[in-house]
């Protein structure tokens, strides 16, 4: 027995299933708008019992598995954040608190005696200012406060260089050196290049001016009410010094703290919330334009004869436009209830989906809506029904599936923000492609029974025939007018039929039935873009573009820059601005680490505290004596409460060091990569590596790998799903390089527009490569289904592509244009938020 291989095994006969069903739906429609409505009623209870929303940057925005997690634990269960064990300098892990940036009014020198007065005022008000907390209580920083040696911690190398400059002592008395400040009215070194920012030096080393102090208010927060009360403190003095009740003239007060990246998401859905109203209405506003039908009729008078436009009430579908955005409103609805019914998490960037759902099922309606009018009008509605669906419920099968695939094959990236978001966009996509072919499929049933029995589309009341227009009343020429079935179209207006028509060439023209843009992309679009001159133009146009996108890529910058969380008129913004231009992480010397001098290991200091008690030439007999090195220690411990919470027991001890070079994500991520390349190295001692950046590291590491990853996986699928459905191999492959085409053009023009590769544009990527497939299936399969005999005068080819451009050459710049203003709204919105429109 021989098997021979049928090119799109399915498309057969999943095109007679599909017209079968549709010609059922149309037969009995009511039921397929009030079970799919009562399913969304039913499925919104999701929505208003489970509805929440997840935030927490580090957890949405970090990979599920990443190293540093694991890390962090290791130091959090030996080292607690708690609020007994508190030393200023020494905390690595997160705590809850605010930081402030201060500077000069006149962007001067903040060192300036009645600037360091000022500075001064400030640090006494923050610890005294009075407050009102959520449940009422009046409160001030000592009741929140974490204590170090029995008192509220009050940034005292702060208070200590700001007293030396507002007595001008610093040049008599003291010499202040910088980043190290050592004084003998400190027991230890003071890191002031923490404190200062910006900071000029004197010819002899010492610091002569500074642009800013910041300074850090560490919070309580174990127990419930203690970290309420601290969020209240946070939120209290960041009002208080947003509205200027600070007790200075010549200083700004910049603030940003623990919750700021939470509240700035909570403000960015609440801002969300009324421009998916707009969008909702510019939607329904260009759908119902877009489903109208102008006529032009002539007009004689004595001087001259006019051509005005009249609407066509009878082929016009606006009750369509509208019912096309409410059953994508209803699959939103429907998907979203049934994912928050699961408990799959909804995190902020899902506030997104339904933007970018509603353009992709206005795109279906448009195409099913096109199909319709490539039917013959002297066939009844429910076979016109049956022929647009076995083209257009087609295309769109193969659209849905492969925009479904592209967004679960983004769900891959370990990133809970892409994840959550990839989820509840192919669960839309899903529930768009089966309303569509319930719901809208009847709405289009019930309007075109009223085509064909000649009744206003809107009303449904009875039309006055369009040939009468001269005879008219105004009014009816507005409302009423509506065309007549003249001329039987014959099959000729019929994409996906399997018959050849024929008719005379003349004939057809003469009595030519197709809608306004089918003439223009036919005859008008379709031999200008296949002109030899613009085909080499355009050749040219895509060389430069990849060659552009080439460049881009190597420009392209990797990693989160969580300043994008922000909105620019946020005074945080202000202060992470202010932090990044004048507290720089790096010192520019040697790799990564500062070295010895900046290390702190309560060994090397045991070992000069026994130097300056003179045992230092006893210190070998010291270590190799258990008894004499616990003795030792403990004495030593004693007297260095620095050190006192770094050692555990004579197993378990930490030490510390600082960075320095980690200026951008990919130094970050070599200087993890350096730190446990030598944990690694030394597993003898079960030596562990932590650093608050190497969060940024790990989601470096993976941002690019990731990426690619999903692009070859998604070429990898749709190739597979084109085959099953276009009559041609060929086009498979095209539409794999369309795929990789539109990817790379998208990552290579991220770079000239300041949007780097992260959770956000790897949503874009996924988005790219499904909206990618829609159009380039759309022109293939039409392409590869046309059957109507060539023009006359005409190639074969040139007749072929003229008619597939006459098919989807509107309802593509429909769907292009729908995708544009369903995504402008975003456009003024942060960075975050606003890659989405540029993709496009």
């Amino acid at each position: 027995m021989i098997f021979k291989f049928r090119a799109a095994p399915l498309e057969k006969p999943w095109s007679n299933i599909v017209a079968k069903y549709c010609l059922f739906v149309a037969r009995h429609p009511w039921p397929f708008i009030i079970i799919p409505f009562i399913i969304t009623i039913c499925l919104s209870m999701g929505i208003i019992l489970n509805f929440k929303i997840v935030r927490g940057v580090n957890y949405l925005y970090a990979p599920l598995n990443a190293t540093w997690k694991s890390e962090e634990a290791v130091f959090g269960e030996n080292w607690a954040k708690d609020d007994d064990h508190f030393y200023p300098g020494k905390d690595i892990l997160r705590r809850q608190g605010i930081y402030l940036i201060v500077n000069a009014k006149d962007s001067g020198n903040i060192l300036r005696e009645n600037h360091a007065k000022d500075f001064l005022k400030i640090l006494e008000w923050i610890g005294s200012v009075k407050l009102i907390s959520s449940a009422g209580r009046i409160f001030t920083y000592k009741d929140v406060c974490l204590h170090f040696q029995n008192d509220c911690f009050s940034n005292t190398h702060a208070k200590l260089l700001a007293d030396i400059y507002s007595k001008n002592h610093q040049n008599s008395m003291f010499n202040i050196s910088f980043p190290i400040y050592r004084s003998t009215y400190a027991t230890e070194p003071i890191d002031i290049s923490k404190v200062l920012g910006n900071v000029s030096l004197d010819s002899n080393g010492h610091v002569e001016s500074a642009s800013a102090w910041m300074i850090l208010y560490q919070l309580k927060a174990f127990g419930p009410a203690n970290g309420q009360l601290s969020k209240d403190f946070e939120d209290g003095l960041a009002e208080k010094i947003q509205k200027g009740e600070t007790p200075s003239e010549l200083l700004n007060i910049y603030y940003f703290h623990s919750a700021t990246f939470d509240e700035e998401l909570e403000k960015e859905n609440r801002r969300l919330t009324p421009k998916f109203s707009i969008t909702f209405s510019v939607l329904i506003i260009f759908a119902i334009l877009s489903t109208f039908t102008i006529k032009f009729v002539s007009f004689k008078t004595k001087q001259s004869v006019s051509n005005w436009p009249i609407i066509d009430w009878v082929l016009s579908k606006p009750l369509l436009g509208v019912c096309g955005v409410l059953v994508t409103l209803c699959a939103i609805i429907s998907s979203t209830g049934l994912l928050m019914l699961m408990d799959v998490t909804f995190v902020d960037m899902c506030t997104v989906m339904p933007f970018l759902s509603l353009t992709i099922g206005i795109d279906d309606t448009f195409l099913m809506l096109a199909a319709w009018h490539e039917t013959d009008r002297n066939l009844p509605y429910e076979k016109r029904i049956e022929k647009s669906m076995r083209h257009a419920a087609v295309s769109i099968s193969i659209t849905s599936l492969t925009d479904a695939l592209a967004f679960i094959i983004g769900s891959i990236a370990p990133l809970p923000a892409v994840m959550y978001f990839c989820y509840y966009s192919s669960a839309a996509i899903l529930f768009i492609f089966l309303y569509c072919l319930t719901m809208f499929v009847a709405f289009l049933a019930l309007q075109g029974k009223r085509e064909q029995e000649l009744r206003h589309s809107v009303t449904g009341g009875k039309t006055r025939d369009l040939d009468d227009y001269e005879s008219a009343a105004s009014h009816e020429l507005l409302f009423k007018m509506g065309s007549r079935i003249t001329v039987k179209a014959d099959e000729e207006n019929n994409n996906n039929n399997n018959e050849k028509s024929s008719e005379n060439a003349e004939t057809a023209s003469e009595n030519d039935v197709r809608m306004w843009y089918q003439k223009f992309f036919e005859d008008q679009y379709a031999p200008f873009i296949s002109d030899s001159k613009i085909s080499i133009l355009s050749f040219l146009v895509y060389i430069a573009y990849l060659t552009t996108a080439f460049y881009g890529i190597q420009q392209l910058k990797i990693g989160f820059d969580l300043i994008n969380i922000v909105q620019e008129s946020s005074a945080s913004r202000v202060f992470l601005e202010v932090r990044q231009n004048l507290f720089p992480e790096d010192t520019k010397s040697t790799w990564c680490s500062e070295g010895r001098n900046s290390t702190q290991f309560w060994f090397f200091e045991m070992q000069t505290y026994l130097s300056q008690l003179g045992f230092g030439g006893d210190l070998n007999r010291t270590l190799n004596s258990d008894r004499k090195l616990s003795q030792t220690k403990k004495t030593f411990l004693m007297s260095n409460e620095k050190f006192g919470y770094d050692v555990l027991d004579s197993k378990k001890f930490r030490l510390s060091t600082r960075l320095k070079n980690v200026d951008n994500d990919e130094q970050i991520s070599n200087c993890a990569k350096t730190m446990r390349l030598l944990t690694e190295k030394h597993q003898n001692y079960s030596m562990t590596t932590y650093s608050p950046l190497w969060n940024i590291a790990d989601e470096y590491d993976i941002m690019w790998p990731q990426t690619l990853q999903d692009i070859y996986i998604s070429i990898a699928v749709m190739i597979p799903v084109a085959l099953l459905f276009i009559p041609q191999p060929l086009c498979s492959l095209i539409i794999g390089l369309n795929i990789a085409s539109i990817a790379f053009g998208v990552i290579g023009t991220m770079s000239f527009l300041g949007v780097s590769l992260d959770a956000t544009s790897m949503i874009t990527v996924a988005m790219s490569v499904g909206f990618s497939v829609d159009f380039a299936a759309h022109v293939s399969y039409a392409y590869m289904t046309e059957s109507r005999l060539p023009k006359n005068g005409k190639s074969p080819i040139f007749s072929r592509f003229s008619h597939t451009l006459g098919t989807v050459g509107w309802p593509v710049t429909q769907a292009s244009v729908s995708v544009l203003l369903g995504v402008s709204s975003l456009y003024l919105e942060p960075p975050m938020l606003w890659y989405f429109f540029h993709s496009y």
